[in-house]
């Protein structure tokens, strides 16, 4: 008798959790990709470096004995431009700004008073960030979609020193071109997608300004590489 009432019991549970289940596997805004074009925005932790080759014979240059970076995040923010390609591919153009500071130690003798010791500069920039890139998607399961994505970005810094006079500045160039790629997850909701996502850029560009000063000489090529963790809204 028991097993009967527990029986019965189990099988009415069913039957009122089924819409519930039901409803919870519908996909959220099915249409979504069907789109031609559709608009966002995007913000992030931006983590920007420097490579740095110094020059082959670094020992015949006195007192300079290497070059080191430190990395502290910045910050990116952007607006989103889709424009759908095909089935599983998009193009889009993300025009953002982007704040980081990238701190330089340079291992020498400072010539002024001949001791050795760790010179830092810090180096600020303010982006204003051009990308483009493609983002080939999976199928959609669900409610989530995985892609990848690269491109190509220009960068212009605001904040370049690359025309002062001021010896005591480390200079660099105002203009970059970068190609980056990256990975993500687009997770439909209600209302809007949410996309987290991580990218990688690499510089082509030899941001070097040569003004003869002792920290300079060392140098023979710079570039910038960055990663950023970004979260878009769409």
């Amino acid at each position: 008798m028991k097993t009967g009432r527990l029986l019965t019991v189990l099988i009415f549970s069913t039957m009122l959790a089924a819409p519930a289940w039901g409803q919870r596997l519908l996909k959220n805004q099915p249409k979504y990709d069907r789109r031609i074009v559709h608009f966002g925005f995007c913000i992030g932790v931006n983590y920007y470096d420097f490579q740095v080759r110094p020059i082959e014979d670094l020992a015949a240059l006195g007192g300079y004995y290497s070059v080191e970076t430190d990395v502290a995040p910045g910050y990116t923010i952007g607006i989103i431009s889709n424009l759908r390609l095909a089935r599983f591919l998009d193009l889009r153009f993300i025009p953002s700004f982007a704040a980081t500071t990238r701190t330089l130690k340079f291992d020498v003798i400072e010539p002024s008073t001949q001791e050795r010791q760790i010179v830092t500069r810090e180096v600020e920039s303010s982006y204003i960030e051009f990308p483009f890139e493609l983002k080939y998607k999976s199928q959609r399961i669900d409610n989530y979609r995985l892609y990848v994505l690269g491109g190509i970005k220009y960068n212009m810094d605001l904040a370049s020193n690359e025309d002062s006079e001021d010896d005591r500045i480390f200079k660099i160039t105002s203009s970059d071109l970068f190609y980056e790629f990256g990975f993500g997850v687009d997770i439909y909701f209600e209302y809007f997608k949410f996309s987290p996502q991580i990218k990688a850029s690499f510089g082509f560009a030899n941001l070097l300004v040569q003004d003869d000063t002792f920290l300079v000489e060392g140098i023979d090529l710079l570039q910038s590489r960055s990663i950023l963790i970004n979260f878009t809204f769409e």
